[in-house]
């Protein structure tokens, strides 16, 4: 079995996908061989420059300065979108690795084990009564 990677086009805008996934055990790349592909999208995407990303379909995660204008980069990229769409900032940094690496668990029993603690351990740091 080839090793696994996800390559994150904009590492340094994404820490906190680079991040967590490091903390899932998967190595992040820059490699044409990843199987999945977390791509920052800028504001001043056009609609018709989002469709050469990547080869496989992105994980895409806005970035921008202001909620109005991450809402105006999602209406252009709409249904030209070469994938799903995560929220802006740190929580759709994290949810685009935790997506990643529930694609690749089904596959790979040390993501699937690394993702499994994960998930408990958020679970358990809940408080039973707020």
């Amino acid at each position: 079995m080839a090793k696994t990677s996800i390559r994150v086009t904009h590492p340094r805008r994404l820490p906190e996908t680079v991040q967590t996934l490091r903390r899932l055990g998967i190595p992040c790349s820059s490699s044409d061989a990843a199987l999945l592909t977390i791509s920052s999208v800028p504001e001043k995407k056009s609609s018709g420059s989002a469709k050469g990303i990547g080869r496989v379909p992105s994980l895409l995660v806005p970035y921008s300065t202001t909620p109005e204008k991450t809402l105006a980069l999602l209406r252009k990229l709409g249904a030209s979108s070469p994938g799903p769409f995560f929220a802006a900032g740190k929580a759709g940094a994290i949810n685009a690795a935790l997506f990643a690496a529930a694609c690749l668990a089904p596959r790979h029993p040390k993501i699937r084990r690394a993702l499994d603690l994960f998930r408990s351990r958020q679970t358990n740091s809940v408080p039973q009564k707020p």
